[in-house]
């Protein structure tokens, strides 16, 4: 297993890693570090898709209400907010 590598980056990127950093108050280098770890954590990886912990703890809890109860939505209940997004106004781009 490596020890970890050095990742270079074009002029573009390193600018632009430089105002991310600067608009968030740290360090590029901790910024840089803090978006690799969290597209890591939500990222493909070895052809499977892994989900943050939130989104498994949610999924478990609904998971675990719906056993004990035994209540659920319909799709059609569940599509209403969208559907009514959708019909309203178009806007004009």
């Amino acid at each position: 297993m490596a020890d970890g590598f050095d990742i270079h980056l074009n002029e573009d990127q390193a600018q632009r890693l430089k105002a991310a950093a600067e608009a968030a108050g740290v360090d590029p280098t901790v910024y840089a570090l803090d978006v690799l770890e969290q597209a890591l954590e939500t990222s493909a990886v070895r052809g499977m898709r892994e989900y943050s912990a939130q989104w498994t703890a949610e999924d478990e809890a609904r998971w675990a209400e719906y056993e004990r109860t035994g209540e659920f939505i319909t799709l059609e209940e569940f599509l209403q907010p969208f559907e009514a997004l959708f019909a309203g106004p178009k806007s004009k781009a």
